[in-house]
């Protein structure tokens, strides 16, 4: 398997790439103590895509997660998951933590997506609940363009300015790619990566002859794909999701039957596969590496594969989403107090315990900066994989 191993540091043009509108946090996060009354659960909250076009995503994350706090009794307090579907969009990142947030949860697993996270977080900022993504890669998610990182924002992947990266060195060194055409989701998280990319593509001596933005949900992509085809590029680049990755690859293949076409972990999704058919073959795509074998996550493999009958390593972010609900717990487990029959929990000593938390997760090790990203994974991989035969095959 092709693996290449960056290091995160982030330059400032890198923490600039998600846009220069993403506002920060400061240190007036809404803290409070809230108090459990006797018989009722713990609340976790859980932001995911649990229905539409990216549900075979955020599933598998939400069960994850569910796995982390099973049968766990805190004083004596059972907990109980809130999920919540955000859509994986701006407006859903808002409505479902609003959500989270009446009812009474004490921290969140989620937002999945960049979008969603960048607009929820003022909302989750203003409560005092603290908010752990297992999948929001884009780089303003820990570094906002203007002002400071949010205090109540954390991650466990690394972000999207290294998978950018290792994107363009593959592009223009393994598959000779010399111009490319970047075709990318509008939110946070494709403008992100397509900005990475393209920085480093060019870095390189590569060309980028033409750029094209759309919106989620879109399915004709018959005006960009004349564009492509005027500009005649050695390659495609996109970055966003399978559910759009699917009709832009199909009618891009009526057109371009043999230009390469390369996608991030947005698109390494068995949906893609079974949306585009035939039309996928040849396509390549770029994951960070899944975990590698070990005894956190063969233990989280095996009691995914008992509750639910499936192979957590097919879903993408699950091992993560898992850790990101079993530092909730962990901190709980320290900092929940009996008062009496009820239960108090200190918001601000609940987001310190967390982002204090140290471990090997499931998804490789877990330790958090100050702006809230896990530097437990501060060096990783970034795997490729290109579909033959409706398979994603790794690329040696």
């Amino acid at each position: 398997m092709l693996l290449v191993a960056l290091t995160a540091v982030l330059t400032a043009a890198m923490v600039a790439c998600g846009g220069d509108d993403e506002e920060g946090g400061s240190s007036a996060a809404g803290f409070k103590t809230v108090t459990i009354q006797a018989g009722q659960p713990i609340k976790i909250g859980i932001s995911s895509v649990i229905s539409g076009d990216l549900e075979s995503l955020g599933v598998p994350i939400a069960q994850a997660a569910e796995l982390a706090g099973k049968d766990v009794q805190i004083q004596g307090f059972s907990i109980a998951f809130v999920r919540k579907d955000d859509g994986c969009s701006s407006e859903g990142g808002v409505n479902a933590a609003t959500q989270l947030i009446q009812e009474g949860v004490v921290a969140v697993v989620g937002p999945i997506c960049s979008s969603s996270v960048v607009a929820a977080q003022p909302e989750y900022e203003k409560a005092g609940i603290t908010h752990i993504s297992p999948s929001a890669t884009a780089v303003v998610v820990t570094a906002p363009a203007r002002g400071t990182p949010f205090a109540t924002t954390l991650r466990i992947p690394a972000n999207d300015g290294l998978q950018g990266i290792a994107q363009a060195k593959f592009a223009y060194e393994k598959l000779g790619a010399r111009k490319a055409y970047i075709v990318h989701d509008t939110d946070v998280y494709g403008t992100g990566l397509a900005d990475s990319f393209a920085k480093e593509f060019q870095r390189l001596g590569g060309t980028i002859v033409g750029r094209e933005g759309y919106e989620k949900r879109t399915t004709d992509f018959s005006s960009v794909v004349t564009k492509i085809q005027q500009q005649n590029p050695d390659l495609v680049y996109h970055s966003g999701f399978y559910a759009e990755a699917t009709p832009f690859i199909q009618q891009l293949r009526r057109v371009l039957p043999n230009v390469k076409f390369l996608s991030g972990d947005g698109v390494r999704d068995d949906e893609f596969l079974r949306g585009a058919g035939k039309d996928a073959e040849g396509a390549y795509l770029s994951q960070p590496s899944p975990p590698a074998p070990g005894p956190e996550f063969d233990t989280f493999k095996k009691k995914f594969q008992e509750a639910y009958g499936e192979d957590p390593s097919d879903s993408p972010f699950t091992a993560e989403a898992y850790d990101a609900a079993t530092v909730i717990v962990r901190a709980l487990q320290e900092v929940a107090q009996k008062d009496g029959n009820n239960l108090r929990i200190d918001l601000r000593k609940l987001n310190e315990a967390m982002r204090k938390q140290k471990f090997a997760g499931a998804s490789g090790p877990v330790e958090f900066g100050e702006n809230g990203d896990n530097i437990g994974k501060a060096s990783i991989e970034i795997s490729f994989y290109v579909v033959r035969n409706g398979k994603f095959e790794p690329v040696q």
